[in-house]
């Protein structure tokens, strides 16, 4: 995502990483040739550890205006049994890509020192996300809702600490803004770790946040500054 704080950031991406994905794109079945075009450093900007998801976890950066470029509602699932050969310890290395409306939003990988010319796609398959009770909660709150300060159709949902919560912004480096299935909003930060109630309803948070009551900027700089 785009730095809406015009605060200049540490790109934490390797340029390894744009070689594994670029790699492991050309090398999957003309099915997943769309992630092609998305395995550049002009839409993705970033990648961070994800502090919400299982240790290996990174959620990409994205260019959000070239998002809709590449947005695709039927594609929702996880590429997994894909393998590299690590040079190092001589082993298989796993990777897994996930995709989230026709979009890397992340993958899980362990650092190595990767031969592409090693990378074993005989294991692939898709493990296909199925709408949740969550899900329906979400979208019942957020029908309808309008803002172009918050991502409110175009988020994600995460796990924490065996809670379920839907982004509404991407607040970067790990950060966000979520509701829970009940509509309350919260702040979640990730160093030092916190997640914190802001409001307890959805819309009067959008109404407060679209008449400039709410500055996201400035309640993102009174955490991370």
């Amino acid at each position: 995502m785009i730095n809406i704080f015009k605060k200049k950031q540490i790109k934490h991406i390797q340029e390894w990483e744009y070689d594994l994905l670029k790699n492991i794109a050309q090398k999957l079945p003309e099915k997943y040739s769309f992630l092609l075009k998305q395995v550049s450093k002009d839409f993705i900007l970033d990648s961070v550890p994800n502090e919400f998801l299982n240790k290996g976890w990174k959620r990409t950066i994205l260019n959000q205006n070239l998002y809709p470029i590449y947005r695709n509602n039927d594609i929702n699932y996880q590429l997994v049994g894909i393998k590299i050969y690590d040079l190092k310890d001589g082993q298989q290395k796993e990777v897994d890509l996930d995709l989230y409306e026709g979009v890397l939003i992340g993958y899980k990988v362990q650092a190595g020192e990767f031969d592409f010319g090693k990378i074993d796609i005989t294991a692939l398959r898709e493990e296909i996300f199925t709408p949740s009770e969550q899900d329906s909660k979400y979208k019942q709150f957020l029908s309808g809702k309008k803002s172009k300060h918050l991502d409110l159709h175009n988020g994600f949902e995460i796990e924490l600490t065996g809670k379920n919560y839907y982004v509404i912004k991407d607040l970067e480096d790990g950060n966000y803004l979520s509701i829970d299935d009940t509509g309350k909003v919260y702040g979640m930060f990730h160093n030092p770790f916190l997640v914190e109630l802001i409001h307890e309803n959805l819309s009067e948070f959008i109404d407060q946040v679209n008449a400039g009551q709410f500055s996201i900027e400035q309640y993102y700089k009174s955490k991370v500054d």
